[in-house]
């Protein structure tokens, strides 16, 4: 995102509102619990509220926090949905998950290999060559195309560049900021780019990988990804508050995004600057509830995937800066035995995490409808929010 900003810097004429938008305005706040909240008797209780607002005072617009561990589950929310409509941001405000998308796509693919009679798709197909599936007009263009796997796109190990990270995106996206992006569109900014490194190698996170997975689903399966996120996971889950933008119609009371765009203390709307949502690497919008009920499933109680699918997930690849890489996972907040595994998701006006700690059966999820992907004055105080959160959570 950085190189988004440098260019909106050296333009500040744009009006980001000035086509039809994707994202409509906040009209309703968000929905209630779904369980008998007990929150107010966690013993954690007033340090978590506290927590909250120190970091609303500190100027993040609105935020949404889950804990779950020993004691209980925790929810709380502070701040505003839409800052210029004056909607409260609460625990069940529906928000942009960002990259935690990923670690949907990931589940749905697995869903389909457990279910290889109707989709022929078995545990296999992680070692299977992307040109198996891909006409060879893209495979041929796309760094390290004739060797990477569905397996390296899921663990950041392709060596094949970030379409995120080229500036011909940006400026796309600052011609056009609500443009539907299909995924050979997205594709066609990082062809004939050189390998960052060979397949395998190492790992480098790039948003590239996913729009591939969710390409090798379609193509595998004959139907659109979408479609088929809905049928294997968000239906049987249960999730009505969880949404694939722009493929599902978000609800009214879905939250504002925010970002200080032009680096002068001001934040400003910027929820349709819309960065290529719905290709597999970003899109989903989602609450706490919806997210808990999700890692609760997938990584906690483990009931939603085969036993061989949970431990083929969790299978830690290469490393990339403070990150390990399992299949569509992310191991994060390494503190001596204590990790979390989930995802976290980062977009312009947006920010959220998803992690469960296994040696400490504890769970966070939340979100922040603040972008924190490019500097900012704001970004340390996200970060120092997010610190805080994680060490107040294990203790």
């Amino acid at each position: 995102m950085k190189k988004l900003i440098c260019l909106l810097l050296i333009m500040p004429w744009l009006h980001i509102a000035c086509r039809k938008a994707q994202i409509v305005r906040t009209t309703s706040i968000g929905v209630s619990s779904p369980w008998n909240d007990s929150s107010s008797r966690h013993p954690k209780n007033n340090a978590f509220l506290n927590l909250l607002d120190k970091y609303k005072k500190k100027g993040l617009p609105g935020i949404s926090l889950l804990i779950s561990d020993a004691s209980g589950t925790w929810t709380g929310a502070t701040g505003k949905a839409d800052l210029s409509a004056g909607i409260d941001f609460v625990p069940g405000t529906v928000s942009k998950a960002a990259s935690i998308t990923k670690f949907f796509m990931a589940t749905l693919v697995f869903r389909l290999m457990e279910d290889s009679v109707n989709t022929g798709m078995g545990y296999g197909a992680l070692n299977r060559p992307v040109r198996e599936w891909l006409p060879s007009g893209i495979t041929n263009k796309l760094a390290n195309g004739s060797q990477i796997t569905l397996g390296h796109c899921l663990k950041h190990e392709t060596g094949t560049p970030d379409l995120i990270n080229e500036d011909a995106f940006y400026l796309a996206v600052l011609n056009n900021p609500n443009k539907k992006w299909g995924p050979v569109e997205l594709l066609e900014f990082i062809y004939n780019k050189p390998a960052e490194f060979a397949a395998g190698d190492t790992a480098v996170y790039s948003n590239t990988n996913t729009v591939l997975v969710t390409m090798i689903i379609e193509a595998q399966t004959g139907k659109k990804h979408d479609r088929l996120l809905h049928q294997y996971v968000l239906e049987p889950l249960g999730l009505k508050n969880t949404f694939y933008q722009p493929h599902d119609q978000l609800p009214p009371a879905t939250a504002q995004g925010y970002y200080d765009l032009y680096n002068n203390g001001s934040i400003v709307n910027v929820s349709n600057l819309v960065t290529g949502s719905g290709n597999g690497y970003g899109g989903l919008y989602s609450n706490l509830y919806d997210l808990f009920t999700f890692i609760n499933a997938v990584l906690i109680r483990e009931t939603f995937l085969r036993p061989e699918s949970i431990a083929r997930m969790k299978t830690w690849g290469k490393k990339d800066d403070t990150n390990f890489y399992g299949y569509g996972l992310q191991q994060s907040y390494i503190r001596g035995s204590d990790f979390g595994i989930g995802h976290k998701g980062r977009d312009l006006g947006y920010s959220a995490n998803l992690f469960y700690f296994p040696t400490r059966g504890v769970t966070h999820i939340f979100f922040v409808n603040y972008g924190t992907d490019a500097d900012s004055g704001l970004k340390d105080i996200f970060f120092a929010f997010v610190d805080e959160m994680v060490t107040l959570s294990l203790q």
